[in-house]
């Protein structure tokens, strides 16, 4: 489970990176070659330029779910809320007649 679903996040993570990169660059095609690291015949900047653009937000997105993720594990793991009493166990409560206790 973990493997494949580590394969499918990074196609998907390919992807919008592809599709933010082709919004600046203008070709599909254009920006597949970019992302794949391929910046040659263009000496304009706009490709590499297309490509920090794409990744900025890429990374943005995935900061926001990671910190999204932490705080609903947070949430998960914390110790359920409750009455106070009603999670002291019953054997603290009938310390009195036990030999030894020093509460009665």
């Amino acid at each position: 489970m973990r493997i494949g679903s580590e394969a499918i996040v990074i196609a998907v993570y390919g992807a919008v990176l592809v599709s933010l990169i082709s919004t600046r660059v203008g070709s599909q095609e254009l920006a597949a070659k970019v992302a794949a690291g391929d910046l040659s015949g263009d000496t304009s900047g706009v490709p590499a330029d297309g490509f920090t653009h794409a990744l900025h937000i890429a990374l943005d997105a995935t900061a926001a779910v990671c910190a999204i993720g932490a705080v609903a594990i947070a949430a998960a793991l914390a110790p359920p809320r409750g009455d106070a009493a009603a999670t002291t166990p019953a054997s603290e409560d009938a310390g009195c007649g036990t030999p030894g206790s020093a509460r009665c």
